[in-house]
């Protein structure tokens, strides 16, 4: 039994989680359990028709303690305003798992940012006391011309201060941005990188300077991630005489665009869809991954390609920049076609500069990112956590008071 053991719970929980917020609390759950530091540790996921049935299928295939309920569909806002409406059964699950393991702590341990702030407070949990992590993963909530929708915002990151909830953020410019979209002042949060476990048994496709290179796209398929730059390089430099596929894995909105290029360009650009595992799945066969995003946090997509010594080229946008350092892990470019095409190129016509970026890239991967040195980060905030003492609920300031009073309880 390890030594430095807490005998208290963790149930990781999301509203329709996907992506790179599925793989981090998917892997810190099974992780944290193996690690037999807690008594138990489970995933809960309020889940709308909009939440992909792959999930649900890795979901009840996980081995943890698992909850899940059902919430309407409905638009981003809508969605997290409704679960002050329709609380979902989050003290149940949490009060269920801690009955089930003797103990009397526990820590909920949110996935959805400041939109965590709509699930508070928990309610009455029967069977001991719950402190609150919530965890963001990048912020790119864009209110321009918005006021209302802001100020709807605002209350639900006022929230997350208000009942004392510990706060994370994958990357350091999301807790500015936190602090300046959102009123969350940026001390309030501790930098947590994402991270992925060592495995020694995967490794990158080596570029030679012969045969077809295969550049790839990993993520949600909308137009702030910038796959369809990555399609259009693809077709320039197939047009200049080099042999290049883009391979694309990913839903999303753009699904059918996706296969309308693959269907238009057969022999360049490959759509997947859902690639379940992708570490272990893709990443290997790929030469490089490009992401052209136009906001980020710190993608997983980023992190496993490093620990595998894929070379990435993406933009100098969120955490990115802490995980690929230009000309040293990665590629860092502007968002347009002419310094993709650019970056690719040279990692084509040089493949002693793709081994290098592809082995600095692990070498940073194994100093910053490996996920034990991220469970011990968590570790030690759900033990201050949970010495902290219980607080009453901060008295909870509105944006406007000119706004529904019902919404500040």
């Amino acid at each position: 039994m390890p030594s430095d053991r807490l005998n208290a719970v963790i149930l990781h929980v999301a509203l329709d989680p996907i992506t790179g917020a599925w793989s981090v609390m998917r892997d810190l759950a099974l992780a944290q359990a193996a690690s037999r530091r807690y008594a138990a540790v489970g995933i809960g996921v309020v889940a709308s028709a909009a939440w992909p049935e792959w999930y649900a299928r890795e979901l009840a295939g996980i081995g943890l303690p698992c909850y899940r309920c059902k919430t309407m569909k409905m638009p981003g806002t809508a969605q997290f305003l409704w679960q002050r409406l329709q609380p979902p059964p989050i003290a149940e699950w949490v009060g269920d798992l801690m009955k089930m393991s003797k103990v009397s702590q526990a820590i909920v341990h949110f996935h959805n940012a400041w939109m965590t702030g709509a699930f508070l407070p928990l309610g009455m949990v029967a069977h001991g006391s719950v402190k609150v992590v919530a965890t963001m993963h990048g912020m790119f909530a864009n209110f321009d011309r918005k006021p209302f929708r802001h100020w709807l915002h605002r209350w639900m990151a006022s929230r997350l201060t208000r009942y004392h909830a510990r706060l994370t953020s994958v990357d350091r410019p999301g807790t500015i941005q936190a602090e300046r979209l959102l009123g969350i002042p940026h001390e309030l949060f501790t930098v947590i990188p994402n991270g992925v476990a060592e495995d020694q048994t995967l490794s990158a496709n080596r570029w030679t300077g012969e045969g077809v290179f295969q550049l790839g796209y990993l993520g949600n398929l909308e137009d702030r991630k910038g796959w369809q730059i990555g399609a259009k390089a693809a077709l320039e430099l197939t047009a200049q005489g080099k042999q290049i596929r883009y391979i694309i894995a990913g839903g999303g909105p753009q699904s059918e665009q996706a296969k309308a290029w693959q269907q238009r360009h057969p022999g360049v650009i490959e759509y997947l869809g859902h690639v379940s595992q992708p570490r272990k799945n893709l990443l290997p066969k790929l030469h490089a991954l490009a992401l052209m995003s136009s906001n980020e946090g710190l993608p997983m997509s980023v992190i496993e390609a490093l620990s595998i010594g894929l070379p990435v080229v993406a933009t100098r946008v969120g955490g990115i920049p802490e995980a690929v350092k230009d000309d040293i892990s990665g590629l860092l470019v502007s968002r347009d076609l002419e310094s993709l095409t650019k970056a690719i190129l040279r990692l084509f016509d040089y493949p002693t500069e793709h081994a290098r970026l592809g082995s600095e890239g692990r070498r940073l991967f194994l100093q910053s990112f490996e996920l034990s040195r991220i469970l011990q980060q968590y570790h030690q905030m759900y033990l201050q956590s949970l010495q902290e003492p219980h607080l009453p609920p901060i008295r909870n300031i509105c944006v406007s008071k000119r706004r529904s009073a019902a919404l500040c309880d």
